[in-house]
Order: structure tokens, then sequence, then C-alpha cells
């Protein structure tokens, strides 16, 4: 049987089981998964939890002084080759980006001992940032934008009241897609692919038209023909009737972005993500002699 070490921090008891001898990735409360390697010399399945030079990584398992000890314990957090380190909530009024994590030394060969909660940019040695921070960094790499809108009557020229609007969205990666991006750190990565759903365009007076598609681009030659796919058939006031003296067009992308990483960890979220325009509507003149 395992022995079991018994810790005294703080005037309680923390229990260290030995080693579990076992290829296994474990997650803590927080949502961050580890693989941990704890049998020396045995092949793995994932990449150590806990890498430094005198522990973790595949097939190695963790070690202090010569001793095999937990790469992981469940309390105290992941062996970076000299103490445990736990990541932990941030406390409050402590910024919110970033890593905060406590580490455990003196456990073995010691009088152990707990640092207060400490706040680093990148992930503390031997704690990987969770899928879901991954899929964040791969999502922030696309630079994902509203729509670049096209629309006519041209935004500096002028339209009449009942003539159709013909509206578009110059198509690139940033803003229709699909893109994908992908953000790793050594033993873990996560590939996003974001992709537009819809755009809803609202008018400026009112109303407001979906669009499943980026629009067709406005041609002189179609003259007063209405859009095949996404258009507005027009306004029924003058733009003068406005506080500003032009209508206010939105364009509104709605983003599917899907993710994935090893160990079936996979996500979706949506994104809604707008830009705009003016344009300005006149009333047709009619001339009587």
């Amino acid at each position: 049987m395992a022995a079991v070490l018994i810790l005294s921090l703080g005037g309680g008891s923390l229990i260290a089981p030995g080693a579990a001898y076992a290829d296994y990735e474990h997650c803590d409360a927080l949502g961050n998964c580890y693989w941990v390697v704890e049998k020396p010399g045995a092949g793995g399945g994932g990449n150590g939890g806990g890498g430094n030079s005198s522990g973790g990584g595949t097939g190695r398992g963790c070690s202090y002084e010569g001793q095999t000890v937990p790469c992981v314990v469940d309390g105290l957090g992941v062996w970076d080759g000299s103490c445990y380190v736990s990541r932990v909530p941030p406390p409050p009024g402590g910024r919110t980006d970033g890593y905060w994590s406590i580490r455990t030394c003196g456990v073995y060969g010691g009088v152990a001992s707990q640092t207060p909660a400490t706040w680093s940019a990148d992930p503390p040695a031997g704690i990987l940032p969770s899928y879901q921070e991954l899929a964040e960094r791969a999502i922030a790499q696309m630079k994902l934008d509203g729509p670049s809108i096209g629309i006519a009557p041209q935004i500096d020229g002028t339209g009449l009241v009942g003539l159709p609007i013909w509206l578009w969205n110059k198509v690139s990666p940033s803003t229709w897609g699909p893109i994908t991006r992908t953000a790793a750190v050594p033993g873990r990565s996560v590939t996003a692919t974001a992709t537009a759903q819809k755009i809803v365009w609202t008018m400026g007076d009112g109303s407001s038209v979906t669009c499943t598609t980026p629009g067709t681009p406005y041609q002189p030659s179609y003259g007063n023909k209405k859009s095949p796919d996404c258009g507005y058939s027009g306004y029924t006031r003058p733009s003068s009737t406005q506080p500003e003296g032009r209508y206010t067009v939105t364009g509104t992308t709605s983003w599917l972005i899907t993710w994935s990483g090893g160990g079936g960890n996979s996500g979706s979220q949506s994104i809604d993500l707008s830009s705009t325009a003016t344009i300005d509507i006149d009333e047709l003149q009619v001339i009587t002699s």
C-alpha cells in the first residue's frame, strides 16, 4: 500500500497520497487540466504537467532529490520540481487577467509552508492554461470585425425616398470568415474556427433587414432594381427628418465560433460585432410648369 504523507499547515492537515503510477488527466475546480505521468520510465499518453529539470515530462514522472513524488496532489496543486503550485481565483479587487497561484514548499524533507497568492501574466511552472483560455487566445488572433459596409446610395452620395437601398459586406476573413487560428503551449493546443452566420442591418428609421449572405455589391448598370439577396425596400421619409440630417445604418454580424482541443475538449460561442455608416435621403422633387 502506498504511503500517505500528512502535512500540517495553519492548524489543519493536508493529506498527500503516494504516486498513483498511472497516466491520467487531472482537472481541478477552476477548469485546469494536467496530463500526469507518475511512473518513472513508463511511456505516457500525454504530457507531463510538472515539467522542469527535476520532474515532469512524459515517461519520467516527478521527483525530489531522487525520491519519486506525486506530480499532482489535490489541495496542493502541481509539482514544479521544488514546490506544489496551485491556481486560485483572483482575490477581491485583484486583476482578472493572467494567473493567481499559491506555492506550497517544504513538503518533502522540511516544514511545509504556503506563500500568499501571487499574480503572473503567464501560467506558473507546471500549470497549463485551460482549454477555454487557449480558445480565447485563438479567437483574439482572428481580429474579427463587424461588416465592412457597402451601401447604395454611396455614403458620400444621396438617395431618394422610395428607391431601394442595396446593402453588402465587403468580404474578408475578418468580416465574414471562415477563419481558423490555433493557440498552443507545450503539451496542449486548441484550434478555433469562426464563420459569420448573418448580418442584421438596422436602417435608422425603425426598420431592420436580416441577411444570411454578404450581399451583392451595387453596379450602376442595375439602375433602380432591388438587391437580389440583401437590401431595403426604401425609406418613406427624407433624412432631413433625422437629428443629424442623415440616417445611421448599423450592420451587426453574428459570428459562430467553434473550437476543439485534446482529450475531446470542445466548445462554441457566439459573438456579435457591429459597424455603422450614414446616408442622405432626399425627397423626389416634382417640377411642374
